[in-house]
């Protein structure tokens, strides 16, 4: 049998049930505000981690954290809204720049490369990729110029160097995984993924069958689902990130030996990539910036939570210092 639905909540229960759980409430007027424009169940992801820890079995009570406060449940909101803000402002050009290399250097073999299997690993799906790049194409028609301009003159044939404008990047996250290991490299010297020559065979092996860049595609694509939805991003678990071959690369001090699946790797990776996209940007200090501000005025949050090392502020991508 399942469990009975929660019942309806008015405004005034809401905040009666918070405060009965041991948060602190300064301005009750302003908390109903928020409540009302965010809603208690978005907000219950933020103050989640403010709720005490069984130590025994881990399992958070329903009770909250000595001097927790709802003011720094809302600062934390405001956090992770600014932090995803700019996740997708760098996100933008990196996303950009993957589509135009991807179009470049598929267009190279033919306009239509994409049509052509043997251009594609041998596990690549490329029927089902393609059915999902037409439907793709059938949404933008009668929204898009462009493709109207297509269907007109060219009898609805686009380009590869066309079609990337109107793929979702999750297709354009697939179609690089789905390409040659020679074009995966090609596309991965140019944002300056280079091997470390001193890798094992069998790290070179497992590189070839699936590049870093393949994995950072997969994982941006998560981070940047969750920001257009407007979801929780600060603490959130994402698709892990292989490290151990890429530690020689710049910027990634400071991550896990293995693997991170975590915001701070979403940061590196973004920071990483616009290095080559836009050389000078300050995208990185931004980030800095609202972290420290941030979360110098919380009293029961720590940056590792978002998977940043102690020392974070320290390191040479952070304090601006070259090793």
């Amino acid at each position: 049998m399942s469990t009975p639905m929660k019942p309806f909540l008015s405004l005034d229960d809401q905040l009666a049930r918070i405060k009965g759980r041991g948060m602190t409430v300064d301005d009750a007027d302003e908390a109903r505000r928020w409540l009302a424009a965010v809603g208690y169940y978005r907000l219950s992801g933020y103050w989640y981690p403010f709720r005490v820890r069984d130590p025994a079995t881990l399992v958070r009570s329903d009770r909250f954290l000595t001097d927790s406060s709802f003011t720094e449940v809302i600062g934390l909101y405001e956090f992770d809204r600014h932090l995803k803000t700019l996740i997708l402002s760098g996100m933008e050009r990196v996303e950009v720049a993957m589509r135009s290399q991807i179009g470049y250097t598929l267009g190279a073999y033919d306009p239509q490369a994409y049509r052509n299997s043997a251009l594609f690993r041998s596990t690549f799906n490329h029927d089902g990729w393609n059915h999902t790049a037409d439907g793709r194409v059938a949404r933008a028609r009668g929204r898009d110029n462009f493709v109207d301009h297509h269907d007109v003159k060219y009898g609805g044939q686009l380009p590869i160097w066309v079609l990337t404008d109107v793929l979702d990047f999750a297709d354009i996250s697939k179609l690089f995984e789905g390409m040659r290991a020679t074009d995966q490299r090609r596309i991965s010297d140019w944002f300056g993924i280079t091997r470390d020559p001193g890798i094992s065979n069998n790290q070179k092996k497992k590189w070839n069958s699936r590049p870093p860049l393949a994995n950072w595609l997969e994982h941006l694509t998560v981070v940047r689902n969750i920001c257009a939805h407007h979801g929780r991003l600060w603490n959130r678990q994402l698709t892990p990130v292989g490290t151990r071959v890429i530690t020689h690369l710049p910027g990634f001090e400071g991550i896990p030996p293995d693997q991170a699946e975590h915001v701070y790797m979403t940061i590196c990776i973004i920071a990483f990539l616009l290095d080559t996209t836009s050389p000078g940007n300050t995208w990185l200090q931004k980030v800095g910036t609202l972290v420290h501000r941030s979360f110098s005025r919380f009293e029961h949050r720590t940056v590792e939570e978002m998977g940043f090392p102690n020392n974070w502020a320290a390191l040479a991508q952070w304090s601006g210092k070259t090793s």
